[in-house]
């Protein structure tokens, strides 16, 4: 749930002023659609949207949706085939062949707009949880648009009772599972429920800030990531090198483990150039559960770092990328750069980062 999240929120603090709020989410879908269930978006009354729920064909569309639901106040279901083929697909530029069902509520303020007040407070303070929402429901108690935001004490809201019911996978922070639906039957009625992980954007560490972290950066960045940035050089370890949002800081290799959270890093990739510093580096995060280490130069290089620390490339969970980065044939810094962050988006949603398309087919 952490694609476009983020910016979701902060139109959501941005307009936090505002009365009403309508929230789209994608319920279903069927055959070849942009997004997938869980996508959601925002508008505020004024017309403004922000979230992506298609290729950008639809969202002003549901923008005109959403004025019905926020004069009545009562959820919407709208659905759009994109293999009718009528007037109205080919005046909005479709171009796939699949069926979206949406799910349009109205979020009141005095009501914290939902879960929205809750899922905020649990990201700044990256929690991990689920989102439940009742997305067509016989219940009298739990209409559509019923929600319950489990993010643990302290993060939870809306209808706490619906949590004994659904059926929790023993892993909810794996990137790779963006949703999962449920249909629960009670002697009062029935509901069906789209249920969502919630999952704080990766965390990413660059050790060393020479000129090719700095692309790095960049594109972690861009990719919504919180990214920060260690090298032991006064000269280097400059935050005006660096994008506003990264976390640039001055400090020594070994300082690593004392100064950085690294339980909260999900990708470190060692990019310092020199055996020794790396080697530090490497000790420090072998071990941390981290979804992704990276390091720059050859396997050679790789494997005499794992024996001087005491470790093996074949040990189970302490699988090194080095060389680090997809066969890209990258050479200069911001192609390197394309090909670690491709890779470490891929490890951390469970793929192999292959071509979609393979020659031949």
């Amino acid at each position: 749930m952490h694609l476009g999240l983020s910016e979701l929120l902060e139109f959501y603090h941005s307009h936090s002023t505002d009365d009403t709020l309508v929230l789209g989410t994608v319920t279903a879908t069927e055959g070849s659609t942009y997004r997938k269930p869980g996508a959601m978006m925002l508008i505020a009354p004024d017309g403004a949207y922000q979230g992506l729920i298609s290729g950008g064909c639809l969202e002003a569309d549901l923008a005109l949706q959403a004025k019905q639901v926020f004069a009545d106040g009562n959820p919407r279901n709208v659905c759009y085939d994109m293999s009718a083929g009528d007037e109205l697909v080919w005046s909005l530029g479709l171009g796939c062949d699949g069926i979206i069902h949406l799910l349009l509520q109205r979020l009141e303020a005095d009501g914290g707009f939902g879960f929205l007040s809750t899922l905020e407070q649990a990201w700044q303070a990256r929690r991990d949880g689920v989102l439940g929402l009742v997305t067509a429901s016989t219940h009298p108690a739990y209409p559509a648009g019923s929600f319950v935001l489990d993010c643990g004490d302290g993060f939870r809201s809306g209808a706490m009772d619906l949590i004994k019911s659904i059926h929790l996978p023993p892993e909810l922070h794996d990137r790779s599972r963006r949703f999962w639906q449920e249909s629960i039957a009670t002697q009062q009625g029935t509901m069906e429920l789209l249920l969502v992980p919630v999952i704080p954007p990766p965390a990413i560490l660059i050790c060393g800030a020479g000129i090719d972290a700095v692309p790095v950066a960049r594109f972690a960045v861009e990719m919504g990531w919180d990214c920060s940035v260690v090298d032991h050089r006064p000269a280097y370890a400059r935050p005006e090198r660096f994008p506003k949002a990264c976390d640039v800081s001055l400090l020594q290799p070994a300082e690593l483990s004392t100064r950085v959270a690294l339980e909260r890093v999900d990708a470190v990739i060692m990019m310092s150039h020199n055996l020794g510093h790396d080697r530090q580096y490497l000790a420090q995060v072998i071990g941390s559960g981290m979804a992704y280490i990276g390091l720059l130069g050859p396997r050679a290089r790789r494997d005499r770092l794992l024996e001087e620390i005491g470790a093996t490339s074949g040990t189970a969970d302490l699988h090194v990328h080095g060389p680090a980065g997809l066969d890209i044939g990258a050479e200069m810094p911001e192609s390197i750069a394309l090909a670690i962050i491709g890779e470490i988006h891929a490890c951390l949603n469970r793929r192999l980062g292959g071509e979609l398309t393979p020659p031949g087919t």
